[in-house]
């Protein structure tokens, strides 16, 4: 039994060029520190005495330099190439987490918001490319992928559980070490790759880009359009991480802020342990299909949560537990599967423009998520919940229509292991 779990292991990890590691490597000292975006709107709420409303506002402030930071992060990538905009991306994140720790009124905090999202999510698009092009071929992909959120998961469980103990000190120490891990992954990015870092030509990958090539421009690609769509719904769902869950946390389930990262940190763990042989486990289901389950299992993860209304705090505990391992056994078959789908409808020529509007997907979520979530949770706790059950069954109805009409991929076994 044992060597047989170790087997599946080493298959899944294996074969994942070393690029694709030290890329993964990158992500992980960048993510290691991040402490102030999981924790920001109990800061906005304890620290800065703000109410639901303009913590909203502030995070969509956020979003807006997101959905700026993937389109300019695809142009830029298919521009001076994915190290370079990656490069970019972390210069500029390095001091906005400072710009964010001075600011102390309503214009002054979304301005720094902007202009740290910009940073931070410049290296969406870079990183998705970087990876791609690093793979030998196209059966690389969805490995390659789930090695990347295995780094930045592994980074999302330090950061938050020491996040946590950090606040119970002083709220400004999230901010510094998250300037500390930043800075440490552009001098890594530099010593690994330098400035002006080429992709070597490698191996003829003409016979992995689709038969049918696709349009020049991603937004008259109206199948993948749609996907991004459906993929902003669900995200918008999952960006309550962000603003109202560990709110939620705070002010109905009692959670101080160090168990609030430790409950960030049962998310991350097992997605460090078990997603990827999941990935592996799943790699001849047909990929849309797989998707479509995965956020309708994540929704139901996050619908669950005004069910533990009534528990003493142990119990309350062990459900929130229980309906973090739900949204995470969803996150898992969708976050490295997302990305590949992307990557299946691009080619060399504009790989970096698909990856930057797959970004920009989720940036629209960070924009409107919390400015939805707010306003539901100010009038009450739960309706945020119940919304992502609605949205959960919306998008997953939706993906089987399109999964039934794209006959472009059906099976992610030609982007997994």
């Amino acid at each position: 039994m044992i060597q047989k779990l170790t087997r599946r292991y080493r298959e899944a990890f294996s074969g994942v060029p070393r690029n694709v590691w030290i890329i993964a490597f990158i992500l992980l000292v960048s993510r290691s520190g991040t402490m102030v975006l999981p924790f920001l709107a109990i800061y906005c709420r304890q620290e800065l005495d703000l109410e639901p409303s303009s913590i909203g506002l502030l995070l969509s402030a956020y979003g807006v330099g997101s959905v700026v930071a993937g389109l300019l992060g695809g142009k830029v990538t298919q521009r001076l190439g994915s190290i370079p905009t990656q490069i970019i991306s972390l210069a500029m994140a390095t001091p906005g987490y400072l710009l964010v720790a001075t600011a102390t009124t309503i214009p002054w905090l979304m301005a720094a918001l902007f202009y740290l999202s910009l940073g931070v999510e410049m290296i969406r698009p870079a990183c998705a490319t970087a990876t791609i092009e690093f793979c030998d071929d196209a059966s690389q992909h969805t490995r390659a992928f789930a090695v990347n959120r295995l780094a930045v998961n592994l980074g999302m469980t330090l950061g938050p559980a020491i996040g946590g103990f950090l606040a119970l000190v002083n709220y400004q120490l999230l901010f510094y070490a998250n300037t500390v891990s930043t800075f440490g992954a552009l001098l890594l990015t530099l010593w690994f790759f330098g400035w002006r870092f080429q992709m070597s030509p490698g191996p003829d990958r003409s016979a992995d880009e689709p038969k049918e090539p696709p349009t020049k421009s991603p937004f008259r690609d109206k199948t993948f359009l749609v996907f991004c769509i459906l993929n902003s719904l669900a995200a918008c769902v999952l960006f309550q991480f962000l603003g109202v869950y560990p709110l939620y946390l705070k002010e109905q389930f009692q959670f101080q802020e160090y168990q609030i990262g430790l409950l960030f940190a049962v998310n991350t763990v097992v997605i460090v342990l078990f997603e990827m042989v999941l990935v592996s486990a799943v790699s001849k289901l047909p990929l849309l299909r797989t998707y479509a389950w995965g956020q309708l299992i994540s929704c139901i993860g996050f619908g669950i949560l005004p069910w533990a209304a009534g528990f003493d705090f142990f119990a309350t505990a062990l459900y929130a537990i229980f309906s973090m391992l739900i949204l995470t056994l969803g996150e898992m078959l969708t976050s490295p599967l997302g990305p590949a789908y992307a990557a299946s409808r691009a080619n060399s020529s504009n790989r970096g423009n698909y990856m930057g509007v797959y970004a920009t997907s989720f940036s629209v979520a960070v924009l409107i998520a919390p400015l939805v979530g707010m306003w539901l949770y100010a009038r009450h706790p739960d309706l945020v919940w119940y919304f992502s059950l609605v949205v959960g069954g919306l998008v997953f109805f939706g993906l089987l229509v399109l999964a039934d009409r794209d006959g472009h991929l059906s099976s992610p076994s030609s982007d997994a292991a």
